[in-house]
C-alpha cells in the first residue's frame, strides 16, 4: 500500500501546486490590470491623507479657489483633490478644469498612475461638456488628457481623448487655420510619444498628417451659447440661517487654528464644537429650504442648487472629506444624502425643462435643452448626480439634436452616449 500512499501524495502536490500557480497568475493578472477609470470620484479620494487644517479653512468661509492653488502648490494632493471633486462649482470653469489637469501632472510627478488617470478621465468629461470652457481651451484640455492618460498607462482611452481633440479641432466652426494646424501637430507629436501604438493610433496620426498639411477646414454648424448661469435668481437668507453659517465658519476656524497649534492633539471640545454647528446650520438651512411662499421660477432654481450645494458639503463631511470625522450621523446617512443629491436633481431637470419649453422659438428651447442635457450629464460623470440616467439624458440630447437638425440649425459638435466606449461617457460625433 506504500505505492498507494506515494500517489496520493504525488496527486495532492502537483494538484496544490497547480492551484498555488493560479493563485499567483490572478495576483500578477488582477495587479497588472490598470485600475477603473470609472471609479465614483467623491469615494476616490483617500481622505486620510487629507490636511484637515487646510481643508477646514473651507468650512470657515475662505474661498476654495486660494485653497486649492495653495495645496497643490504645497503637495498636498489630497487635499487639492477634495476641493476639486467636491468644491469645484465654486470655482471659475476654465481654472477649475485647468487645475483639474495640473493635478493629474501631480499625480504623474508622484508616480500616482491610477489616481492620475481617474483625474484625467474628469477633465476629458469636462472639455466636451462644459459649454463655458472655450474652444482653444477645451482641446488644450482634450491634448493634456491624452498625454496623461498615456503616461497613466491607458492607451485606449488616450486614443479617444485624441480622436475627440480632433473632432473638435475640425468641426468647431471658429478656429483659425493656424490655429487648428497647431492643434494637429501637437496631437500629432503627443502620438508619436506614446509607448504604444494601437491600429487605431496608427490611423489617427495618419489623418492628423493629412490635417496638418491641409487645415483650411470650414467648420459647419451651430455652437452653445451658455445661458444657464443667467436663470437663478439668488434670494437672501433669513436671520436664522445667516446666523447659524456665521457659527459653523467661527468653529471651523477656531479648529483648524487648534489643530495647527497642537498638531492635531487634544482638539476634541473643538471639534465637538463644529459638529453642534454644522448641526444647527443644517436644521436652520432645512426650515429655509422648505419655507412656503411665493416664488420665481428663479428663485426655485436658485433654491435647489443652494439645497444641492449643502448636500454635497454634507456628503463631503460624511465621507471624511475635511480629514476628520466630523458629525457621525451624517457618515450613517451617507446613503440616504446620495439619495437626497440624486431627488434634488431630478427636481433640478423639471424645473429647467419648464425654461426649455418657454422659450420663444424651437430652436431656443431645443438650444436651452441640449445645454441642460450637457450639464446633468458632466454632474453625472462628476460623482454629483448619484445614479443618473444617463442613457436617458443621452436620448434627450439625440432627439433635441435631431430636432435642431430638422430645423435647419445643426450642432457643430453633436454628442451621444457611448456606454462601451473607454472610458464609457459622450462623445463628439463625426459629422458627415
Amino acid at each position: 500500500m506504500r505505492w498507494l500512499e506515494r500517489l496520493l501524495l504525488l496527486g495532492f502536490l502537483i494538484s496544490f501546486s497547480i492551484g498555488l500557480a493560479a493563485l499567483v497568475l490572478f495576483w500578477i493578472v488582477r495587479d497588472s490590470a490598470p485600475p477603473d477609470l470609472n471609479a465614483d470620484p467623491l469615494r476616490a479620494v483617500r481622505t486620510e491623507e487629507i490636511v484637515p487644517q487646510v481643508a477646514l479653512r473651507e468650512l470657515g468661509g475662505d474661498p476654495v479657489a486660494g485653497l486649492a492653488l495653495q495645496s497643490l502648490q504645497a503637495g498636498h494632493l489630497e487635499t487639492a483633490r477634495a476641493f476639486l471633486v467636491f468644491a469645484g462649482d465654486a470655482m471659475k470653469p476654465v481654472e477649475w478644469a485647468a487645475w483639474l489637469a495640473s493635478l493629474g501632472q501631480a499625480y504623474l510627478a508622484v508616480d500616482e498612475p491610477a489616481a492620475a488617470g481617474q483625474i484625467y478621465a474628469q477633465v476629458f468629461a469636462a472639455a466636451l461638456l462644459h459649454d463655458t470652457i472655450p474652444l482653444l481651451e477645451r482641446v488644450s484640455l482634450l491634448i493634456q488628457s491624452t498625454a496623461g492618460l498615456q503616461a497613466a498607462g491607458y492607451p485606449a482611452a488616450a486614443i479617444e481623448a485624441a480622436t475627440q481633440a480632433t473632432r473638435l479641432a475640425v468641426q468647431a466652426p471658429e478656429l483659425l487655420p493656424a490655429q487648428r494646424s497647431a492643434l494637429f501637430a501637437g496631437l500629432r507629436t503627443q502620438l508619436e510619444a506614446g509607448s504604444e501604438r494601437s491600429e487605431a493610433g496608427t490611423a489617427l496620426a495618419a489623418l492628423l498628417d493629412d490635417y496638418v498639411r491641409n487645415p483650411y477646414l470650414n467648420g459647419a454648424g451651430s455652437l452653445i451659447t451658455p445661458t444657464l448661469a443667467a436663470l437663478p435668481q439668488p434670494i437672501a437668507y433669513n436671520a436664522a440661517a445667516q446666523e447659524k453659517i456665521v457659527l459653523r465658519q467661527q468653529a471651523a476656524d477656531i479648529l483648524a487654528d487648534r489643530i495647527v497649534l497642537t498638531g492635531g492633539v487634544d482638539i476634541e471640545p473643538e471639534r465637538a464644537a463644529l459638529a453642534e454647528a454644522l448641526r444647527a446650520e443644517d436644521q436652520a438651512r432645512s426650515q429655509f429650504y422648505t419655507a412656503p411662499g411665493e416664488m420665481t421660477r428663479g428663485q426655485q432654481l436658485w433654491l435647489l442648487l443652494e439645497r444641492r450645494s449643502w448636500l454635497i458639503t454634507k456628503i463631503r463631511v460624511a465621507v471624511g472629506g475635511y480629514g476628520l470625522a466630523l458629525v457621525p450621523d451624517w457618515e450613517a446617512e451617507l446613503e440616504q444624502l446620495l439619495g437626497e443629491l440624486n431627488e434634488v436633481h431630478r427636481f433640478l431637470r423639471t424645473v429647467l425643462m419648464a425654461y426649455a419649453n418657454e422659450q420663444p422659438t424651437a430652436q431656443a428651447g431645443a438650444l436651452l435643452q441640449v445645454e441642460i442635457q450637457h450639464w446633468l450629464a458632466l454632474q453625472a460623470l462628476r460623482g454629483l448626480y448619484p445614479g443618473a440616467p444617463l442613457d436617458e439624458i443621452g436620448e434627450v440630447l439625440r432627439s433635441q439634436q435631431n430636432e435642431l437638425q430638422r430645423l435647419g440649425q445643426p450642432l457643430a459638435l453633436p454628442l451621444l452616449y457611448e456606454s462601451g466606449a473607454t472610458p464609457p461617457g459622450f462623445r463628439i460625433q463625426a459629422l458627415p
